[in-house]
């Protein structure tokens, strides 16, 4: 006749369950993690501010670039830009933040052949920045 399981043993067996729950979850939210915790690239980084980009692959080899300005170590605010160059014409989206704060997140699509940059500016003042590879850019 099979002997009833211990105390001990069911404890043990509800830990174990328990622990691969919690894991299975962990490891969910890892694989699905939201933009803000995407992996971003620096794209400008200047008197603490920094501009961060991150791509998300489309259909047909088009991307949406996504951009936004980490502002958190800045003493002041600044002005951060995501552009594109199709066919000798420029498009931008510029996010703002102030001192010691993050921007929202603004996006561009992009085509083969576009041309994609990035740039920081303070407020009152013009600013710099310049172009990257589309490989260069993390995935969200």
């Amino acid at each position: 006749m099979p002997h009833p399981l211990h105390v001990p043993a069911r404890a043990s067996l509800r830990r174990a369950a328990a622990t691969t729950v919690v894991a299975s979850v962990l490891g969910a939210g890892t694989l699905l993690a939201s933009p803000a915790q995407a992996a971003w690239t620096s794209g400008v980084l200047v008197h603490g501010g920094n501009v961060l980009v991150c791509k998300v692959p489309l259909d047909g080899g088009d991307l949406r670039v996504r951009v936004r300005l980490d502002n958190r170590k800045a003493e002041h605010a600044h002005i951060g830009l995501l552009y594109r160059q199709r066919d000798g014409k420029q498009t931008n989206v510029k996010v703002r933040a102030a001192a010691g704060k993050q921007s929202a997140t603004k996006s561009l699509r992009l085509t083969r052949g576009d041309v994609v940059g990035s740039g920081i500016s303070e407020v009152t003042v013009g600013g710099l920045g310049g172009t990257m590879r589309r490989a260069s850019i993390a995935r969200c």
